[in-house]
């Protein structure tokens, strides 16, 4: 089963997919001076970044809690024994 906060790296995707059909992207505007639906991907590229950096944040710190109890164990010394 997936952890929750792994859905925060879904975001950015539903708004890459949803470009087409957002009428306020999707037009002849300009957002900083440069067209709307360049400026939605540059502004959604970052906003990637940021989602897959929380979800290693949230996964690096959970387990960290859970091999707290065990011995510390990396696949290389798994498979050596």
């Amino acid at each position: 089963m997936r952890k929750p906060h792994a859905l925060w790296a879904v975001v950015p995707v539903v708004a890459f997919l949803s470009t087409p059909f957002l009428p306020f992207v999707n037009g002849p505007h300009l957002w900083f001076g440069i067209p709307s639906v360049l400026a939605w991907c540059l502004i959604w590229t970052a906003g990637t970044t940021a989602s897959l950096a929380l979800v290693e944040h949230l996964v690096h710190h959970t387990d960290e809690d859970e091999d707290e109890d065990d011995e510390a164990h990396t696949p290389y010394e798994e498979a050596a024994a």
